[in-house]
């Protein structure tokens, strides 16, 4: 069966519209954006302890992901040199304030190198939504609440052959660390 002249041109653009749309630009909830500065002498909390991380029912096989995140968050508010003591909860206690972080994976879909590989952009793309809510830990009250999601660009995780696929992790754990810093300072 032979296409005419049209119908090759309207299959074309049938494809080219879908890909455009498909392959938006990358995705990432703002979050404040704190001067590191600024905090130094203006921190409320010298602690940063971070609660075992839960799933959903539906991401519960993103285990890895989440963990991932979690050491990436870690890292990063390591790196930053302002807290005494930034770590996983380990049962201790601290006479200095601290901030609880709660986190709940609640939606996820990371495209497998192999899949972007063979289908590119057409894969979809991938993305991470986590609940988080951070807690005063002598007050037990809510600092700060969000919802935070990251999704990277399907044309763009096709062109590095799934590295931006691979990556979401570790940038989810740098965007909860920046979520965590805009809401440490005294008010």
């Amino acid at each position: 069966m032979k296409l005419s002249g049209i119908a090759k041109i309207s299959v074309l653009s049938v494809i080219l519209i879908y890909v455009s749309f498909l392959c938006a630009c990358a995705v990432k909830t703002d979050v404040k954006k704190t001067s590191i500065s600024d905090l130094r002498g203006n921190l409320k909390y010298e602690n940063v302890v971070f609660k075992e991380f839960c799933t959903t029912s539906n991401t519960s096989s993103y285990i890895n992901e989440l963990m991932q995140c979690q050491a990436s968050a870690i890292s990063y508010l390591k790196e930053k040199d302002l807290f005494q003591n930034v770590e996983i909860e380990s049962g201790s206690s601290y006479e200095e304030p601290c901030l609880l972080v709660e986190v709940t994976l609640s939606g996820c879909k990371i495209i497998s190198t192999k899949r972007r590989v063979f289908t590119g952009a057409f894969s979809g793309r991938s993305y991470m939504t986590m609940d988080v809510r951070l807690i005063d830990s002598s007050s037990g009250e809510l600092v700060a609440e969000k919802q935070l999601k990251g999704a990277p660009s399907a044309m763009g995780a096709a062109w590095s052959f799934g590295k931006s696929d691979r990556a979401l992790p570790d940038k989810m754990g740098v965007l909860l660390g920046d979520f965590i810093l805009g809401n440490v300072a005294e008010e």
